[in-house]
């Protein structure tokens, strides 16, 4: 096949992302949504770094490693057990995408 034609068929094959991509789109846009909405109510400089942070994060990896500094965030503005009650509330949304052992220790 000439060069130009499997070019062609190469890019077309990229603009339609596999169903399985898109799941995956949408479960990081859904967890994003649920670690913002756990600090939506603390302000300062702090937070605004967290949310920039929440919002770039670029996979359930990247968000699971965010979640130690969305607890502290939460505990300065409210308290510890608040805290405790929204990061675990967002546990359930990392299953099947961080390791079992990891999200068992929050237990």
């Amino acid at each position: 096949m000439p060069s130009c034609i499997t070019r062609v068929l190469r890019s077309m094959r990229r603009t339609h992302p596999p169903p399985h991509a898109l799941t995956r789109l949408a479960e990081l846009d859904s967890l994003r949504t649920a670690m913002l909405q756990a600090v939506h109510d603390c302000a300062g400089t702090s937070a605004q770094q967290l949310q920039l942070k929440i919002r770039s994060a670029r996979t359930h990896r990247d968000l699971w490693m965010l979640r130690s500094d969305a607890y502290h965030l939460i505990a300065l503005h409210h308290c510890q057990s608040i805290a405790d009650q929204r990061i675990h509330h967002l546990q359930h949304l990392f299953e099947g995408w961080v390791a079992p052992q990891e999200i068992s220790r929050l237990s």
